[in-house]
């Protein structure tokens, strides 16, 4: 079995969220598919966490298994917004722990499983930074460098 998967429409109407996506979907305007915008946005946000500390799965539409169930609420959440949905008491709880986990997944206080095919430098793959020094000026009866 795999390590990562990727989010599919199926996933949120397996959830039990077909009216949600039946609505953005009628709501949609021009040739824009408003659910496979918001299964793009959650994985993006899903991988940008994940990348700080952990290596990505070569393919960007796939999420770790551990956080699959995250993303698909994260991406019912944004549809719901599409539609100007009002969340209960409870989706705001857990629209918020959604956050508190990503930014933890952020902060390495959290690791994922390890991709199934790693990315290297995929797209938001986390490298260091270049250190770029200014050269020194010398200035010496020898040498007038810049001068």
């Amino acid at each position: 079995m795999s390590n990562w998967t990727a989010i599919t429409q199926d996933m949120l109407e397996a959830a039990g969220h077909s009216a949600i996506i039946g609505a953005a979907q009628s709501a949609g305007v021009g040739g824009v598919d408003p659910v496979a915008q918001a299964i793009a946005g959650a994985v993006a946000s899903v991988r940008r966490a994940v990348s700080t500390g952990n290596d990505l799965d070569i393919d960007p539409t796939k999420v770790p298994n551990s956080l699959m169930q995250l993303t698909v609420s994260l991406a019912v959440y944004r549809l719901m917004i599409r539609i100007e949905y009002l969340f209960t008491k409870g989706q705001e709880e857990d629209n918020a722990f959604i956050g508190s986990e990503l930014r933890r997944i952020s902060d390495h206080q959290i690791r994922v499983e390890s991709p199934d095919t790693p990315g290297g430098a995929g797209e938001m793959q986390s490298q260091p930074l270049p250190f770029i020094r200014p050269r020194r000026r010398r200035y010496s009866e020898q040498a007038e460098d810049g001068a």
